[in-house]
This record gives C-alpha cells, structure tokens and sequence, in this order.
C-alpha cells in the first residue's frame, strides 16, 4: 500500500471509530435504561458545564443519529486525511470551544444534546479552509461541503426553530467556532503549491550574472 492510500485509509479508520462512539452510547442508554440524555448541556447552569463533553455523544433516537452520521463521518474523514499532525488538536478546539458557546448562547432551562453542532463546527472549517489556503484539494473538499451541506445556513436563524427542539444556538456556535479556528490554523496541513514559473522569475531577478544586467564600469572610464 502507497503511502497516499494508507493515509486516506488511516482518516477513513479513524473516522468510522469516532462516528461510532455515538451509537454504542445509544445503544447502551436504550439496553440498560441509563437516562443518559439528562446529561446534556444545560446552558448557563453551572452543572451543566459537563455537557460540553456529552453533547455529541447524545441523541435523541436512531433519527436523530442517522441524519448526524453521514456528515460527521466525512467531516472528520476530511480532518484527518488534510491534517494528519494537528487533526486531534483541531477536532479538540472545535468540539470544546463549540460547545462552550452554545452554553453561553443557549435559552436557560433547555437541555441540548446531538454532534450537529460539532458538524457544523466542521463544515465550516473546511469550507473556511479551502477558501484562505487556496490548496487545490482542500479547495475541491470545501465545494463538496457546500454541495451537500449548503442549506445548513438556513439552521442559524432562531425564527425557523420557534416551537422545534432543534439547537439553533449549537449551529451557529458550530460556524463560528469552524471559521474561527480556520484561520488559526491556517498555516497547519498542506501547503499551498508552488508554480514552477514564479520560482524561475524570483531566481532570475535574483541572479546577479542574469543576462540583461548591464556591466558595471570599470574604473577610470567616464
């Protein structure tokens, strides 16, 4: 196997691990009756700080996992198979920072659970990403997160999810933490390429014996 397979199999390996610990927590709560969906984020409740790290973890049911799944799969896939040295450090950025804000954003009293806001916080990574690296890959990754996940800006407006349970609070807590940590680490994963004939242009600029340079005088004449 060539080293270009084996990191793509390594991201995709790691991926299915994660996006599988959600549905062995469901599985779980469900055979053993733990209740575990009471400890999701309370906003702005002390207690409810550790929510930040079950969120993700929890769901509401199997619907509520499958329309999760897909997306954090290939989110994370992403992450590690562009960012093979700082991918934990990332992921780790995006889950706690995401879910810090939706503590301090969301409505007292809820209780919010589900990985969509870690997903968004993805999503906008990648496509923040593509666009200030300008890394032909990354790029190409970022059009495939808007093609398939375009009208998630349509999750950010609190007006739409009036009388629903869904978290708008964790999604827009989810985009600007991605955008946010996007620039931060800009110069991390790949590089953006080289053309070939800007280097040819920077060495002939920077050549002293370079052809169209005149001679110096020699001393004496005038």
């Amino acid at each position: 196997m060539d080293q270009e397979k084996k990191e793509t199999y390594d991201a995709a390996m790691l991926s299915l691990l994660l996006t599988s610990l959600p549905w062995l927590v469901h599985v779980a709560d469900r055979l053993f009756a733990l209740g575990l969906q009471a400890y999701g984020l309370r906003p702005l409740e002390g207690q409810g700080l550790g929510g930040i790290w079950t969120l993700p973890f929890l769901h509401e049911g199997v619907d509520h996992l499958i329309s999760n799944t897909p997306s954090l799969f290939l989110l994370i896939f992403g992450l590690f198979l562009f960012y093979r040295k700082t991918g934990w450090a990332i992921l780790f950025s995006l889950y706690f920072v995401s879910g810090l804000l939706t503590w301090f954003m969301g409505r007292p009293g809820s209780v919010h659970i589900g990985a969509s806001g870690l997903s968004y916080a993805l999503a906008a990574f990648h496509f923040t990403s593509g666009i200030i690296k300008k890394v032909p890959r990354q790029m190409a990754f970022a059009l495939l997160v808007a093609f398939l996940y375009g009208g998630f800006v349509w999750a950010f407006f609190p007006t739409l999810y009036r009388d629903t349970d869904i978290s708008w609070e964790g999604h827009l807590s989810g985009l600007m933490t991605g955008i946010l940590f996007a620039f931060y680490f800009r110069r991390s994963g790949p590089a953006p390429p080289v053309y070939p004939a800007l280097e040819e242009e920077e060495d002939a600029d920077s050549d002293e014996d370079a052809w169209w340079r005149l001679p110096e005088k020699e001393s004496g004449e005038s």
